[in-house]
């Protein structure tokens, strides 16, 4: 019973703060110039960044061939934000035994065979997942200026879905402000500043490439099974100023073991999910949340070679996404 007061508690709170968005006063934010410079047609971002000279170099840079799963699962129970997403549910619909049946009776096989499918609904924003570009509107802007009028119809995006995502083959790096800190993890509603960022990555002596994937160690993943619905209503991540600090290393993507990347609640109760609004419309620079980063924080291991390659739902705003670190 007590897990139940908890889990409506948290829904209540997570879907209050969501509501602030109408019933609050628009509240002004500086988010910066748009960084629109691949033409008036692009719909990659940050995405251009990835050629085929970059590739040829990120993958020569792996030397033992060793891998770091850096996803999560896709399964029941995983972390969502209530109000703004619904729960993963994957059913069997379909068991052998029943289709040997009806292959047996109906499609005439004399062959035992059977085989089991199974239903699932979703979001397309769970567990390990990446933002597509045109997730986030600033008002009704979109990345490189498009209008949410012509954004979207019924069957999802019409530019800026995931299927015209780039694959990601780029230098990693991983910024562990959690040892920085010297904690193993965060506190909730810690704002991640750009002297956290600079002071870990000298901590580290690491150094950030431009077209490289950063990923934020905060040690909250910790939480993301054994504390879902705390994990997905608050969390530490970056403030603002971190993410324009990030945004002019000229890197891919961003991403963090948190359920938002950006800290929650915001620095600003009133503003939200402006990390969002600067990266992908003012940058489009990719978001990934729910990194597994906890084993390359372990091993200190904070140089890598990222490999991600989004499913190519077309006009999604996002996919669940395996990530892998190579060394």
């Amino acid at each position: 019973m007590q897990r139940i007061k908890v889990r409506r508690a948290l829904c209540r709170g997570a879907i209050a703060a969501l509501a602030a968005v109408s019933a609050a006063a628009a509240v002004a934010v500086d988010l910066g110039k748009p960084n629109w410079r691949w033409g008036a047609d692009d719909v990659r971002g940050a995405g251009n960044l990835v050629t085929a000279e970059s590739i040829k170099a990120a993958l020569g840079a792996v030397e033992q061939g060793q891998v770091v799963e850096l996803s999560h699962d896709v399964a029941m129970g995983a972390p969502y934000i209530p109000g703004a997403q619904t729960p993963y549910v994957m059913t069997m619909a379909t068991t052998s035994a029943n289709m040997e049946k009806l292959l047996r009776e109906h499609r005439g096989a004399t062959n035992e065979v059977g085989f089991y499918l199974e239903r699932i609904e979703m979001t397309t924003h769970v567990s390990t997942h990446i933002d597509a570009l045109g997730h986030v509107t600033v008002a009704a802007e979109l990345y490189n200026g498009g209008n949410r009028a012509e954004a979207a119809s019924d069957a999802g995006l019409n530019r800026l879905g995931i299927d015209q995502a780039p694959a990601f083959i780029a230098p990693g790096v991983l910024i562990d402000v959690a040892a920085y800190k010297g904690v193993e993890m965060l506190e909730p509603g810690y704002a991640i500043t750009p002297a956290d960022l600079q002071g870990a990555l000298a901590k580290q002596g690491t150094e950030i490439p431009e077209g490289a994937i950063v990923f934020i160690h905060t040690g909250w993943g910790r939480n993301f099974t054994a504390k879902p619905e705390l994990y997905a209503a608050t969390g530490p991540g970056i403030g603002l100023a971190a993410s324009q600090w990030l945004a002019a290393k000229n890197v891919v993507a961003i991403g963090a073991d948190n359920m938002t990347l950006e800290v929650i609640p915001g620095e600003d109760p009133q503003v939200i999910f402006p990390v969002h609004q600067h990266l992908l419309v003012k940058q489009g620079i990719y978001i990934v949340e729910n990194v597994k980063s906890d084993e390359l924080a372990a091993s200190k291991r904070y140089r890598a070679t990222i490999l991600m390659l989004p499913t190519k739902y077309r006009g999604a705003t996002g996919t669940p996404l395996r990530i892998v670190a190579l060394y």
